[in-house]
């Protein structure tokens, strides 16, 4: 039977360590992926709270834009289009 050839030692640890570093680094992201999605669909949530917010607002005092120091708000007034012919 003939003898398995084999890289050196030194070698073999650094290839070891690369490989290592490499899976560690994967998972990292993994991590970070699942974080972001779940960030993700908090932001969607607090989104739909403050659009809910919102609309009771304006259904209460009509659109308007509010400080949020102090509560003060002011009416919006929208202008009206220019029409051109």
């Amino acid at each position: 039977m003939a003898q398995a050839k084999k890289i050196k030692e030194e070698e073999l640890q650094a290839v070891r360590e690369a490989v290592s570093n490499f899976n560690r680094a994967k998972g990292a992201l993994g991590d970070l992926e699942y974080q972001k999605s779940q960030l993700v669909s908090q932001v969607m949530e607090l989104e739909a709270a403050l659009k809910l917010e919102q609309e009771k607002l304006e259904k209460e005092y009509g659109s308007i834009t509010v400080n949020l120091e102090n509560g003060e708000y002011e009416e919006v007034v929208q202008e009206a289009e220019e029409v051109t012919e």
